[in-house]
């Protein structure tokens, strides 16, 4: 098996792919179902609540907005729903563009699935964070929230871990961030709103949990579904995962075999190597990979074809 059978390689291998203007192609329909679900929902509140001091009260928001006496009577429902509610047409708005950008660079890696599950473990995992701190707190913290604040958190944090070095314009900085910037100073917004005790009405336990789910989700590499979609199960792929695949190939008979070719097995550090360059493809591409680094890839490819 040479390298250039791996799925990084393969022209038919699912890819990331941006288009001119910066934006990632998702033929996927996660994204587009969270935010139907979550302008419907707005829809809802409206026509069976009303407005008090700019932010929806009464009617859907109070029956699936998440606080701590619902779930003490063991209303469940709202660890989920709360994130399809939100509290006027600005924080929709601001939520469902941070769904747009940050969910279709998460659903061109991991497929809609995943990525749909993603955002509800996030939003579900971040309000139970800020339910939590807020029960914890002196001064009796939030009586309720909604929002999908967390589960935008939690993408844009995942998208951050998959391509750090990516390029985002904003509106209102004249050049482009850096993707994992960009995602720190979030992170670091909520840090000082909780540490200097600014939060106001802003959750910003729920936004630091979801941030937190999204960079553990990375790290660990657990997926929900894991061959659910092409590209999540290739995105992780190793080193140590294709020896074990090829060991497990049921060995020939000895006694027909025409031949024997002397194997000799790469190195630990050129193994390291390839597992250090497959994941440097997959957070920044091929292209990204220096002369020096293509050999080293070329040497692994000869190393494995020779086992055959």
């Amino acid at each position: 098996m040479g390298i250039h059978n791996r799925d990084y390689f393969r022209d038919d291998a699912p890819r990331v792919e941006m288009r001119s203007s910066g934006g990632f192609r998702s033929d996927g329909w996660a994204v587009k179902w969270i935010i139907g679900a979550c302008v419907a929902m707005y829809f809802i509140q409206s026509a069976t609540g009303q407005g008090v001091r700019g932010q929806l009260v009464g009617g859907a928001t109070d029956l699936f907005a998440l606080d701590l006496a619902s779930l003490r009577n063991f209303e469940l429902w709202r660890i989920f729903t709360y994130g399809l509610c939100h509290a006027n047409i600005q924080h929709l708005l601001f939520n469902m563009i941070g769904v747009w950008v940050f969910g279709r660079m998460i659903e061109s890696v991991y497929g809609p699935k995943e990525t749909l599950t993603f955002f509800g473990v996030a939003v579900g995992l971040s309000g139970l964070a800020q339910i939590g701190v807020s029960a914890l707190s002196t001064n009796g913290g939030f009586s309720g929230v909604v929002g999908a604040s967390g589960g935008v958190l939690g993408l844009v944090t995942l998208a951050a871990m998959n391509f750090p070095r990516l390029p985002m314009q904003l509106l209102f900085i004249p050049v482009p961030i850096e993707l994992r910037w960009l995602a720190a100073g979030y992170v670091g917004l909520d840090l000082y709103q909780v540490l200097g005790s600014h939060n106001g009405h802003v959750a910003n336990f729920a936004h630091l949990g979801g941030a937190a789910v999204g960079i553990l989700y990375f790290v660990s590499g657990i997926r929900i579904f894991p061959a659910s979609n092409g590209s999540a199960s290739r995105s992780r792929v190793s080193i140590g995962g294709v020896i074990a695949k090829l060991a497990s190939k049921k060995k020939p008979d000895p006694r027909r075999a025409p031949e024997v070719k002397l194997y000799e097995p790469p190195s630990e550090a050129l193994t390291r190597d390839v597992d250090r360059l497959l994941d440097k493809i997959n957070r920044e591409g091929k292209d990204s990979l220096t002369r020096e680094e293509n050999e080293i890839l070329m040497k692994a490819s000869e190393s494995y074809r020779n086992r055959v």
